[in-house]
């Protein structure tokens, strides 16, 4: 699962800590708090959830047209979440210094995942677009597995490889942002059921050279 971009942008993610009018205003004012790490710096999303049904490894049609619907709806979130990154920060930071929301600006997020990876996701689009960097021009999904699966829950394992983001320069954005040039980061990611779609709840990743 490869894609190339030409366009300018940034990339993924992690940090749970969750987007409020505070973080805006810290933003907008361009103090010199730390932004919310992501991608190559080893980071963790958790929730807590209700017990489910026990985990199965079971290689019925049944379990395996689940897997197949999970591996679907991971590989749409990270396309949706690249997509985003490789729009042009320049529109998107000046809607966001106008008051738009995340929300408003990146309405698709919100159908691959849920909290608290939505809002860890959001805060990591709003640094990147806020600190002028340039996305990655290519990504590669790799060859993610699904680890565990039952029939409201699921684990996706993988690594993902991209080239990072940059400065308008040229230099490698800020390490918590996807930065310090091309690398990869091994992760798992926790999917649940939701209304009938699979949506990325929680996510854990470290650095990797390469994938």
């Amino acid at each position: 699962m490869t894609a190339t971009v030409t366009g300018a942008t940034a990339r993924l993610m992690r940090s749970a800590a969750v987007l409020t009018v505070a973080v805006m205003a810290i933003v907008l004012a361009g103090c010199s708090s730390d932004p919310a790490p992501h991608a190559r710096t080893s980071t963790s999303v958790t929730r807590t959830t209700r017990s489910t049904s026990t985990t199965t490894t079971t290689t019925s049609s049944s379990a395996s047209a689940t897997q197949t619907a999970v591996l679907n709806a991971w590989e749409s979130a990270e396309q949706t979440l690249y997509g985003y990154l490789q729009g042009p920060w320049q529109q998107d930071r000046s809607d966001l210094v106008a008051g738009e929301t995340s929300a408003d600006l990146w309405p698709k997020l919100a159908a691959y995942f849920a909290n608290p990876a939505l809002q860890s996701e959001d805060e990591f689009l709003v640094g990147v677009k806020m600190g002028q960097l340039n996305g990655p021009t290519t990504y590669n999904l790799g060859h993610p597995t699904v680890s565990a699966v039952s029939p409201t829950s699921a684990t996706v394992t993988g690594c993902i490889y991209d080239t990072g983001t940059t400065s308008a320069s040229g230099k490698p954005g800020p390490a918590t942002l996807d930065g310090g040039g091309a690398g990869g980061y091994n992760g798992t990611w926790n999917l649940e059921l939701l209304n009938g779609s699979w949506k990325i709840v929680s996510f854990k990743t470290s650095s990797v050279p390469k994938c």
